[in-house]
């Protein structure tokens, strides 16, 4: 008679008993191993920030820390390490690019390319050869950074009602609404531009170069 066993059990190398019940179990279990090894997605930690050149600077690279560890056959943890040169994405559209770069110790995610992609590089304009036979690593992983992170101290807030805030970390802030347009700095000015008027709050300015006082 043939021994059965619930698949809770963790065996060595990850197997259970259950994985040995049939030939089915055994072929099923030897694809979960395969699978196993695909390289993915994972979350990740920026570790090292490799900017572009230029200014702006054009999309670099950055190192980044694996962030969930993998387990043996007993269950243990195995830490990851880091991946090093990975390329990271950036919201650009023709000759338009948002230039938000990663920063040390951002959190986001690393998703891998079916293929190698080290041949490729920035400008590239035509297809290329893998650089080799691997598949699905994350050696080929691109950074998509913007999850499980602390609140932001700078900010672009594109509301859903189609008006805009941008803010930055120094307090001064561009905001419309559909009055208008508000400009304010650290300085306590502001600049109100609203239909038929423009109401400037400050306690003093100049007019080319010449200051002026306002009563």
């Amino acid at each position: 008679m043939t021994q059965t066993s619930q698949s809770g059990t963790i065996g060595a190398g990850q197997q259970t008993p259950f994985d040995g019940n049939s030939d089915s179990s055994v072929t099923m279990f030897i694809a979960k191993q395969l699978i196993a090894q695909l390289e993915i997605m994972i979350p990740v930690q920026v570790h090292t920030v490799h900017a572009g050149s230029g200014s702006p600077p054009t999309a670099g690279t950055v190192d980044v820390q694996l962030l969930v560890s993998l387990l043996d056959g007993s269950g243990n943890q195995v830490k990851q390490g880091i991946v090093y040169g990975v390329p990271y994405f950036r919201a650009q559209g023709g000759p338009w690019a948002i230039i938000c770069d990663p920063a040390a110790n951002d959190v986001g995610f690393l998703l891998s390319a079916s293929r190698d992609i080290s041949k490729l590089s920035n400008g590239v304009s035509q297809q290329v050869i893998p650089g080799s036979n691997r598949q699905l690593s994350y050696s080929d992983g691109i950074y998509i950074g913007g999850v499980f992170n602390s609140n932001p101290t700078a900010t672009i807030w594109l509301k859903s009602d189609g008006t805009f805030a941008i803010t930055d970390k120094t307090g001064n802030s561009i905001v419309s609404s559909s009055l208008g347009m508000t400009l304010s700095d650290v300085n306590s000015n502001k600049i109100q531009m609203q239909p038929g008027s423009v109401n400037v709050v400050t306690t003093s300015f100049n007019v080319n170069g010449v200051p002026v006082t306002v009563p």
